[in-house]
């Protein structure tokens, strides 16, 4: 198995693991108010959905015909990038952030960082799936 398949089924298996921790969460504080906070939500759901994301990538990196340096790089960028959407979302919901597109704190760039790094990551097993078919 190439190492950027391994660093995507890593990636998505510790999405996975981080959205049920959140969800356990959650669950604790839905118990005392009817009211979920936002960005906990969101904190839950995004690792739930860059998870599969990240371990159906795995699977695209075997029609990839790039270099296996750079499809690791790749990999890394993504599971980089779901990183700093998790911890964005997590850091709005423990500042108790209202609007974070208004107020920009430390979790709004943490978020942007990881917005592009999955991008650029994405982008560059495009290519190489492309190349590859």
């Amino acid at each position: 198995m190439e190492t950027a398949a391994k660093v995507l089924i890593v990636g998505g298996v510790l999405n996975l693991a981080y959205g049920a921790i959140t969800g356990l969460i959650l669950t604790s504080v839905r118990s005392r108010s009817p009211e979920a906070p936002r960005y906990l939500t969101l904190a839950h759901i995004g690792p739930l959905m860059q998870g599969p994301m990240l371990l159906g990538l795995a699977v695209a990196t075997g029609l990839s015909s790039l270099a296996a340096g750079v499809e690791t790089t790749a990999a890394w960028l993504l599971v980089a990038g779901s990183g700093g959407i998790a911890a964005g979302d997590t850091l709005h919901w423990l500042s108790k952030t209202g609007d974070a597109f208004a107020e920009r704190p430390v979790g709004f760039f943490s978020q942007a960082a990881g917005g592009v790094a999955t991008g650029v990551g994405i982008f560059i097993l495009l290519i190489g799936v492309f190349r590859g078919l």
